[in-house]
């Protein structure tokens, strides 16, 4: 071989060997740049926020099926104030128990020196399940009951010295702790809620939220795996779909509406009138609304809850028909429809709204009930009796009365025909003219003016003299 060839060859294997140096180099640095998955680049001991990839800047490793519930970092935070032999209210954290549950993240509890309070969770805001039903509310809702009915020892803290309102006025705002059974640490529920993707972090980062960090870190954590709220996936107790509902069917099989494992009832949709109202201590409103069969005047009645007088629902008039749309609830051991869409200006018959389908349906006549705005059109006087016809079980009573308003009574007189069963009447007693009755019926034709008295006790006989 020539020296000049041998000189080549040389040339060549060392830029051979040059090239893939060069290569092992370039390999060796997109791995560190790009770590296999399920691998962290972030050096040992520190943790991905502290190394400036927080959660929601990076693609999730894995996406939740909303099956599964976390509480790694609710572990992180500890409850370190001592709360023996010290009160909520005075003293900004005491010991307490369940009172009753009301959704996600507000509930009744007794502390240890017998005072009920109502606690409105700080720093969350789970969606609504009582007089609205929202996605992922019903399921808040029942979290917050497992979590608690399962406590060994309650904790409520403050957020200031002394226990504080909301802006309600009604409720204390506060942290709930819990001691899981056989547990020695608590658990702190507020961002538990968070952690499991219940709710955002409501909560700023300013000296008024001392946990702030706890519960930023849960909310990224829930918006990295797409948690329930941050999901795309459907809620299993929630529907957005009503279904046919006839009271008389479901008093026969309420598990086809209403499912006891979950507490969760489907969403209906009812043809009932409305024929009481109870306004609790609280402020909230309640309809009574019965279904009547108009040939044989049989009834079936339900709870309608409207919430606060804030509430739209709160406006609807007794004695309407209504269609109702709302989901069942169980509430105090009995059934009651509640999340209502209503609005009284722009009646949107589209499914998913309560409207009105008929607004002289059921009529009361009785002059010394006290007037409510909720009557509409319905509330007459004392009916006085013109004249009587018996025909067969039935007598027929023509009789007229004035329709009530806040201020007193129209000036025009209104005619109506009553129908009632004659064995109404106790043995010896008739209805004559001059007389007036006091009762309640349905006028099931619109604008008939006949009305159907179906029952015994809504109805009364004022003799004449």
């Amino acid at each position: 071989m020539k020296r000049s060839d041998s000189r080549s060859a040389s040339r060549f294997s060392a830029l051979l060997l040059v090239i893939v140096l060069i290569s092992s180099l370039c390999l060796a640095l997109a791995s560190c740049a790009n770590p296999p998955a399920g691998t962290s680049s972030v050096p040992a001991g520190e943790s991905q926020e502290s190394a400036g990839t927080g959660a929601e800047e990076s693609a999730p490793s894995n996406v939740a099926d909303n099956t599964q519930f976390y509480d790694e970092i609710t572990r992180k935070m500890k409850l370190e104030k001592s709360f023996e032999g010290k009160n909520f209210l005075t003293d900004g954290i005491g010991e307490a128990t369940v009172s009753a549950f009301t959704d996600g993240d507000t509930t009744r509890f007794r502390l240890s020196s017998g005072e009920v309070v109502i606690v409105r969770y700080y720093e969350v805001d789970t969606p609504e399940s009582t007089s609205n039903i929202e996605k992922w509310g019903k399921a808040a809702s029942n979290f917050t009951k497992k979590c608690l009915s399962g406590a060994e020892q309650i904790v409520l803290e403050a957020t200031a010295a002394r226990a504080q309102h909301d802006s309600y006025g009604t409720r204390y705002l506060g942290y709930v702790w819990y001691r899981p059974q056989g547990e020695t640490s608590f658990k702190c529920m507020n961002l538990e809620l968070v952690e499991n993707g219940f709710t955002d972090n409501k909560g700023i980062n300013t000296e008024d939220y001392p946990y702030y960090s706890y519960f930023n870190e849960a909310n990224r954590f829930a918006k990295s795996i797409q948690l329930r709220l941050y999901s795309s996936l459907d809620d299993p107790l929630f529907t957005t779909d009503p279904s046919p509902l006839s009271l008389a069917e479901f008093e026969d099989n309420p598990d086809l509406y209403y499912d006891p494992d979950t507490d969760t009832g489907a969403k209906v949709s009812l043809t009932a009138c409305l024929t009481s109202l109870y306004v609790s201590d609280s402020g909230t409103y309640t309809f009574t609304a019965t279904e009547i069969d108009p040939e044989t005047g049989e009834k079936h009645t339900i709870n309608v809850y409207a919430g606060y007088t804030s509430s739209p629902a709160s406006g609807m008039k007794l004695g309407h028909l209504y269609k109702i749309v709302g989901n069942l609830q169980k509430y105090g051991g009995k059934f009651q429809i509640s999340g209502l869409h209503y609005n009284a200006v722009y009646q949107i018959d589209n499914g998913d709204y309560t409207i009105a389908k008929q607004k002289d349906y059921h009529l009361t006549f009785d002059s010394g009930l006290s007037f409510i705005s909720q009557y509409s059109q319905t509330l007459y006087t004392d009916a006085v009796v013109r004249s009587v016809k018996s025909e067969g079980e039935t007598l027929t009573v023509e009789a007229e009365a004035f329709l009530r308003t806040k201020n007193g009574q129209k000036d025009e007189v209104s005619a109506f025909t009553f129908k009632i069963p004659a064995s109404f009447l106790s043995e010896g007693e008739s209805i004559s003219e001059g007389d007036a009755l006091r009762v309640e019926g349905y006028q099931f034709e619109e604008g008939s003016g006949v009305v159907d008295v179906v029952s015994e006790n809504e109805f009364s006989l004022i003799p004449k003299n």
